[in-house]
């Protein structure tokens, strides 16, 4: 027995020792890029995931040596922590190990509970992000705790107002959306264990201030999609986006706004492209393999009704939600331009010449609505 349990000690110290030193070694090697195949980069494109991904970083320079004095200033704790941080994203066998915990969790749990620090496993197979370091916590929202406080909500209205007075001067119309979190609209697959002490989320407070205070066209699509998830599937099972069929949903709300008209889904078709869609929160959970359980439908924009097509040229400004969220604009603009908040630049309204500017952003990222990132070259 003691041998026994000695061996056993061996092994796990050996297995334990050997991670860390074939990561080392790994990380002096030069290691191939995985290669996406054209579909999967389709799909990554459109909903917005590679959003920036490939766009120079703001230290280079034609050279692209230079370091941002910013970085060389760092604390040393917080050059530490990053270099941890990073060691341990490229720990050997990581996936592996994640899957087999997962794999474990789930085992001993009937498979209601996953061991995550940014996934949640919630009802009906469907996940949730519940991590608190990419915006404001999608779980807090749900829980209905950390709510803008009055400054924060007139800062935020006053840049858009702001942003809707100086657009209109370049005889430009402006709307602002703001798309809830997927934990507000399928609350009924969140976990049992998770307490809300309010019903009333940010872009539900948010929402209600501009409409009370502004004459903006301020849409949080929160009611239209709960009424409609009945018709069908609106948010990814996987994933923190909603799909193309809950896009549309949300856009012909913003028409109802800003235009006076609308359509319902039975109204245009849509095509199922794949049928085995793994979502982002799934490769987060290390989950990849078995939570291939989505379906990616795309709008036929042909479909659209004509009644509804605008002559103008629109551009998108949003997050990834945009991604779909601009492709169902396709079937009711002449021209429709998508562009990410963080890569926007004053000088794309010469370029693109728009009659219409979309700002959006998800409600875990509403605050940042506050940002005059429309206006500030212009001030």
């Amino acid at each position: 027995m003691r041998n026994r349990d000695k061996w056993i000690a061996i092994a796990f110290l050996i297995f334990i020792f050997t991670l860390p030193l074939v990561t080392v070694v790994r990380n002096f090697m030069p290691q191939p890029e995985k290669q996406l195949t054209d579909e999967e980069k389709a799909i990554l494109e459109n909903n917005g995931t590679s959003a920036g991904v490939n766009a120079p970083d703001e230290s280079e320079t034609q050279t692209g040596d230079v370091v941002p004095e910013a970085v060389v200033n760092e604390p040393l704790f917080t050059k530490l922590q990053n270099g941890i941080n990073n060691f341990t994203d490229n720990l050997f066998l990581r996936t592996k190990l994640i899957s087999f915990n997962t794999d474990l969790t789930a085992l001993l749990t009937g498979g209601t509970y996953i061991e995550s620090t940014q996934v949640l496993m919630g009802k009906n197979n469907m996940l949730f992000y519940k991590t608190e370091f990419d915006g404001h916590p999608p779980i807090w929202d749900y829980m209905g705790i950390d709510h803008f406080s009055d400054e924060q909500l007139e800062m935020i209205a006053a840049n858009l107002v702001a942003t809707k007075a100086h657009l209109e001067s370049k005889g430009i119309d402006f709307y602002v959306m703001c798309m809830p979190n997927k934990e507000i609209v399928y609350e009924e697959n969140m976990p049992d264990t998770i307490a809300r002490v309010s019903e009333v989320s940010r872009g539900e407070q948010l929402a209600e201030y501009m409409e009370e205070n502004t004459d903006l066209v301020f849409v949080y699509p929160k009611n239209i999609l709960i009424e409609k998830k009945k018709e069908a599937q609106l948010y990814y099972l996987t994933d923190t986006h909603c799909n193309q069929k809950g896009s549309f949903v949300a856009m012909q709300e913003l028409f109802k706004s800003a235009y006076g008209t609308y359509s319902e889904l039975d109204d245009v078709s849509f095509t199922a492209d794949i049928t085995d869609y793994v979502g982002d929160l799934a490769y987060l959970a290390g989950l990849a393999d078995k939570f291939n359980i989505d379906t990616v439908y795309s709008f036929q924009k042909e479909s659209a009704d004509s009644k509804q097509y605008n002559d103008q040229v629109l551009l998108f400004v949003g997050d990834s939600f945009g991604g779909f969220l601009s492709t169902v604009c396709k079937g009711y603009y002449k021209e429709v331009y998508w562009e990410h908040p963080d890569q926007f630049e004053y000088g794309m309204y010469e370029e693109y010449d728009p009659d219409v500017v979309i700002l959006e952003r998800a409600e875990r990222y509403c605050d940042r609505l506050g940002d005059p990132i429309l206006i500030n070259k212009y001030q």
